[in-house]
């Protein structure tokens, strides 16, 4: 089958986004598709399986008339000459996570399979008039609506009278791949966190647990190194290394490093990548499939859609709330029940069985193995 998969983002980046669409298309591929990934002419300079370490790639079609995010009127166009290229190249299905460029596929007549992620309310006025006047997501075409946690799929049901049948909840997933070990009592432990540098995502909290547990070291991937230079002058820690976000194929080396694994998630205000919304209702966090993945202890907040994949006590430890004694007490105690540890430890490694991103790509196009 031929398939395009039309992304309006940076291609390769850290972008969660990204890392999310392109492993999903290199998993396509790997099931033998014919798969296309058509994004604008932004990104690094850099393979691919380079970046993101992946066995087989999709084609990457980067549109050259798009050297940048493609915002205002851009993004409809870029949503225009995607669906166009697809259509000269005789495509037989389309998958997309841009609402506008399903509303596009629809008018032109074009199969289509549409992943939501969240909500409407970050959508411009335009989108979000068609969507309120126009029954976009009832349309015939669409093959099946990817639903990335059951909170999207009950405000797709809510708002839109979609009948549920069409909606299929497909969390995220993780491509990394390691080795479960136990952990051993410690006097320190190496904490991480890894992911956006967004306060609402949780970095600015490791940073405040970093400055009162002077018995644990603190290490912070994500963002820019600009980024990372400011935060680095307004935090000289011995305990706390800041770095920048680095290439998703180089995260096992560093992951494997670790002892326990941070999200620090606000509740009450999560927001999107670029600071916009609040997607707190339902997030389905790309580094938390990768937590789960590397067998390492995660400590969470407590978020109502987290309880879709986790389980406090069983496979993590939820904590309520964000105050940083609460934290630390949890961590200093780890050393009382280092069986208790390694019990959650296994849990979650075992769990990360299920989400594996070839069992995410045939969940999607929904092929029997």
């Amino acid at each position: 089958m031929r398939i395009c998969y039309l992304f309006n983002s940076s291609t390769p980046s850290s972008n969660p986004g990204s890392i999310q669409v392109v492993n999903t298309c290199g998993a396509i591929a790997e099931l033998s598709h014919n798969i296309k990934l058509i994004v604008p002419n932004t990104g690094l300079k850099i393979s691919l399986k380079k970046f993101y370490g992946l066995k087989k790639t999709p084609k990457l079609v980067k549109l050259k008339y798009f050297n940048k995010f493609p915002l205002g009127l851009n993004y409809y166009l870029f949503s225009l000459f995607s669906v166009f290229y697809g259509h000269v190249d005789k495509t037989d299905l389309y998958i997309t996570r841009n609402f506008f460029t399903l509303f596009l596929l629809n008018l032109f007549n074009k199969k289509v399979i549409i992943e939501v992620h969240h909500d409407l309310k970050n959508e411009g006025r335009i989108v979000n008039f068609l969507y309120k006047k126009l029954s976009i997501f009832k349309n015939k075409n669409i093959l099946k609506i990817v639903a990335i946690t059951n909170s999207v799929k009950k405000y797709l049901i809510k708002n839109f009278d979609i009948d549920q049948n069409k909606i299929e909840i497909i969390p995220s997933a993780s491509a990394l791949k390691f080795k479960f070990s136990k952990i051993k009592n410690k006097k320190e432990y190496n904490i991480g966190y890894f992911g956006s540098l967004d306060s609402s995502k949780g970095s600015d909290f490791v940073i405040k647990l970093a400055n009162k547990d002077n018995k644990n070291k603190y290490f912070i991937y994500g963002g820019t190194k600009e980024q990372v230079i400011s935060l680095k002058k307004k935090n000289a820690k011995k305990n706390l290394q800041i770095n920048p976000s680095i290439p998703y194929g180089a995260l096992n080396k560093i992951i494997s490093k670790m002892d326990i694994l941070l999200m620090p998630s606000n509740s009450k205000k999560l927001r999107a990548l670029g600071g916009i919304g609040n997607i707190a209702k339902y997030t389905s966090p790309l580094k938390l499939f990768d937590y789960l993945s590397s067998g390492k202890l995660i400590i969470s907040s407590n978020l109502k859609v987290f309880h879709e994949i986790l389980e406090n006590k069983k496979n993590c430890i939820m904590i309520n709330n964000l105050k940083v004694n609460n934290w630390i007490k949890v961590i200093n105690n780890l050393n009382l029940d280092i069986s208790m540890v390694n019990n959650l430890k296994k849990n979650a490694y075992n769990l990360s069985k299920n989400y594996t991103y070839i069992k995410r790509a045939d969940k999607i196009l929904n092929l029997k193995k």
